[in-house]
């Protein structure tokens, strides 16, 4: 039975993806279940540790058609090479703007902070801002990273292995045009026959949080590997079709 991998990158619309995959697959079918794989509601290391999912028991694994979660793409291969690879991906600038509002939002020791100041905190910036989408595609066993939520710095190397990665997803989407992505897999898989409702999106960020263009212009160069990738991606995307 075909089996599906959806390397989900962070604030991109993975959130609203993993949600409409539910009314496809049955629950126990997909990877993390909440009646499975989470031991509470708060377990967010179903969703990120990479250590525990290759550690699934044969039953478990027998039972999964669509992985989930914030993992890296060599996770696929150290799996199953011959699973089915699906991602989003995000025009870097406004992820990077959207994983700001998120932490904003969310973590009261930023509720008063600039947007600009929280991209100035190291972790924030070394875990989950600088060039994240090359991380994800150019993590490599080696590295023995527990979790996508690392630093790792990206020279020319890792980029190259960014590429070569990204280059063997069977789709690519892009959050500015979900709902092309979701039409894709549609014709392409059958799946959400009855259809699928594309109005509701998690996560969004409403907020009216002024981003001027000097910070725009700063995030672009502190992730010129995202930028790139992102561009390849798209060129990747028009050969598919």
């Amino acid at each position: 039975m075909r089996a599906f991998f959806f390397v989900h990158v962070m604030k991109t619309a993975g959130t609203t993806f993993v949600r409409q995959l539910h009314q496809q697959f049955p629950d126990e079918s997909i990877y993390p279940s909440r009646g499975i794989d989470w031991t509470s509601p708060t377990d967010v290391e179903a969703y990120i540790n990479i250590p525990r999912l290759l550690s699934l028991s044969a039953v478990r694994t027998s039972q999964v058609r669509m992985y989930t979660g914030h993992f890296p793409f060599m996770v696929c291969d150290l799996i199953d090479p011959d699973l089915v690879t699906l991602t989003v991906l995000r025009d870097p600038v406004d992820r990077t703007i959207s994983v700001l509002k998120q932490f904003k939002r969310r973590e009261a020791r930023f509720r008063d902070s600039s947007l600009e100041s929280i991209y100035e905190d190291r972790p924030i910036f070394r875990f989950f801002v600088e060039n994240h989408q090359t991380k994800v595609f150019s993590l490599a066993p080696e590295d023995n990273e527990v979790a996508i939520n690392c630093g790792l710095t990206i020279d020319d190397g890792r980029y190259a292995r960014a590429q070569a990665n990204l280059s063997r997803v069977d789709v690519i989407g892009f959050t500015e045009s979900y709902d092309a992505f979701i039409a894709q897999l549609r014709a392409r898989f059958g799946w959400w026959q009855t259809g699928v409702d594309l109005s509701e999106r998690a996560n969004v960020s409403t907020e009216d949080w002024d981003v001027g263009p000097a910070f725009r212009d700063r995030i672009a160069a502190d992730n010129a590997y995202d930028i790139q990738l992102y561009e390849y991606a798209k060129t990747l995307a028009v050969r598919s079709r």
